[in-house]
């Protein structure tokens, strides 16, 4: 396995989660000696389903582009990347995505395919770690790449 001197691009996932925070300061803190590294940020947007009121049990999407998770959304990936060229990485791209985390983080690992994926872990809790693992544990399981999980 051939193995690289430095990290020339590394995507971040995060939720805005104290744990996603910790994995981003380790993230530009590895990129940050290299002024030619690319950093990309993503965080995916879960969409809200409700009832449509029929008996089929068909779900809607209660999601506009114009709403105030969508808009907070923005504006936060958009004071990480101001942060992230401030501190000397000119090269980061913020990334918002619609539907599944993990298959948006793997969809957007596998076009960009950065050196690595950073992301925080949080405990799903006992029943839910069994029975569907943690968004880290099902990126790191299928990711075309390395992935670092920071605590």
């Amino acid at each position: 396995m051939e193995t690289k001197e430095k990290l020339n691009s590394i995507l971040l996932a995060t939720d805005f989660s104290p744990e996603a925070e910790r994995a981003y300061k380790f993230a530009k803190n590895i990129l940050l000696p290299h002024d030619d590294a690319r950093f990309y940020i993503i965080t995916v947007v879960k969409p809200v389903y409700a009832p449509m009121g029929d008996l089929t049990g068909a779900t809607e999407v209660l999601l506009d582009e114009n709403s105030d998770i969508i808009k907070e959304t923005r504006e936060r990936v958009k004071k990480m990347v101001d942060e992230v060229k401030k501190e000397g990485i000119a090269n980061c791209e913020g990334i918002i995505k619609y539907g599944d985390p993990v298959s948006s983080i793997l969809e957007v690992a596998e076009k960009l395919m950065p050196d690595m994926i950073v992301m925080g872990n949080r405990k799903p809790g006992f029943k839910k770690g069994i029975l569907f693992g943690s968004v880290s544990q099902r990126v790191s399981a299928n990711s075309p790449v390395s992935v670092l999980i920071v605590r």
